[in-house]
């Protein structure tokens, strides 16, 4: 992808299944491409272009794998392990839309979950999906440098049948394994690299889950006030204490975000943090107006339905809840609608504007043994495009 943001877990391969990768148009979603894989699929299968969605893949759907890195000593590719959520924002008869989050494992627990951008696929061929029925011959497709074949396979922890592609040459293999009744991705192994070369490294997917999310309003459309160009301007601090009772200085912080494409249920946002002054990140987000995954928006169909108390979410296997808090939220003695999501070792506070929906406030709060930081920011100004 050229400008959305991807997790650190992606490796590019250069050369998959032999064939030559271009971008496809994505019925004018700015800011994205068909990841490679993608257009691989459609290269191979060309009638999974013209193909719809698997059943289950809807607005609300959440897969969720967990991901390991591994690099050779001497190779800078990151390492390690994290869980990686593909939350499905908006499906339709051109392409499906997903937001990307992960939560790095460390010492065996779940760090704070990060926003990790979104990806867009094909209705019928996505980063983690294939459209089913053209499983069960996809091994006519096998060439000199791809070989199909459909194998036994296990899918969190139960038995079923699946197909595997591998294709592989001189300095690349990735495996690809896909459950032949529903099209999932089961598992996916890229290697870059050999004893030969300057690189070698491996990315590994596991399936863990894939559910439904309980709708937390009905129907959902983006404000009227979210438009191309509207920049939203956050100012704050970020802090580290580890503890001890040493001196904790916070550092200036600050955040911009634009609004970069706009459709009924979605805003693409341009993202850019920065610390003491200086930029310290740029990205590309989507708030959905469909599920509560946190953005620059609660749509009015939220701020009209969410009650003090409420439990929009809980993942059963991450423990992460999201909930509108019991106690109000106040900034400068105004009272938010706020969402909260919690974690064993974070907390995250999205506060909105009651009756424009607009995030006011948003606090960041992670802990790694015995260091904790906070990150505040507070809406300070709007400059329309």
């Amino acid at each position: 992808m050229k400008h959305c943001s991807r997790p650190f877990l992606v490796v590019t391969v250069p050369l998959v299944f032999g064939i030559c990768l271009a971008p496809i148009a994505q019925a004018d979603l700015q800011h994205a491409e068909v990841p490679a894989d993608v257009a691989a699929w459609l290269a191979l299968m060309p009638e999974l272009a013209t193909e719809p969605a698997p059943a289950w893949l809807r607005p609300g759907v959440r897969l969720t794998y967990h991901v390991m890195t591994a690099a050779r000593e001497g190779d800078t590719t990151p390492a390690g392990e994290s869980v990686a959520n593909y939350d499905v924002v908006s499906t339709d008869a051109g392409r499906v839309v997903a937001a990307l989050g992960i939560s790095v494992i460390s010492g065996g627990a779940l760090a704070s979950l990060r926003d990790a951008g979104f990806v867009v696929g094909a209705p019928g061929a996505g980063d983690v999906w294939l459209y089913p029925s053209v499983l069960p011959t996809a091994e006519r497709r096998a060439n000199a440098s791809l070989t199909i074949a459909h194998v036994p396979a296990t899918m969190a922890g139960k038995p079923t049948t699946a197909v595997r592609f591998e294709a592989a040459d001189d300095v690349s293999r990735k495996v690809s394994v896909f459950d032949e009744s529903t099209g999932i991705l089961v598992y996916r192994i890229q290697t870059l690299g050999n004893l030969d070369t300057a690189k070698q490294n491996s990315v590994m997917m596991e399936f863990i889950s894939v559910r439904q999310m309980e709708p937390a309003w009905v129907g959902g459309s983006v404000p009227a006030w979210a438009q191309v160009g509207t920049q939203l301007v956050y100012e704050g601090s970020t802090a580290v204490s580890v503890g001890y009772g040493s001196p904790v200085i916070p550092m200036p912080t600050a955040m911009l975000a634009r609004i970069v494409h706009v459709e009924p249920t979605l805003a693409v946002v341009q993202v850019e943090q920065y610390l003491n002054g200086m930029k310290s990140g740029e990205m590309h987000s989507v708030t959905s107006a469909a599920a509560p995954l946190g953005g620059i928006f609660l749509p009015p169909e939220a701020l009209a339905t969410l009650k003090p108390g409420q439990v929009l979410d809980r993942d059963p296997f991450t423990g992460v809840t999201v909930s509108v808090p019991q106690n109000p939220v106040y900034i400068d003695g105004q009272p938010l609608l706020a969402l909260l999501f919690e974690g064993a070792s974070f907390q995250r506070l999205f506060a909105y504007d009651r009756q424009s929906g607009t995030l006011v406030y948003l606090m960041e709060l992670a802990r790694e043994g015995i260091a904790t930081t906070r990150r505040e920011f507070k809406l300070t100004g709007v400059r329309r495009g």
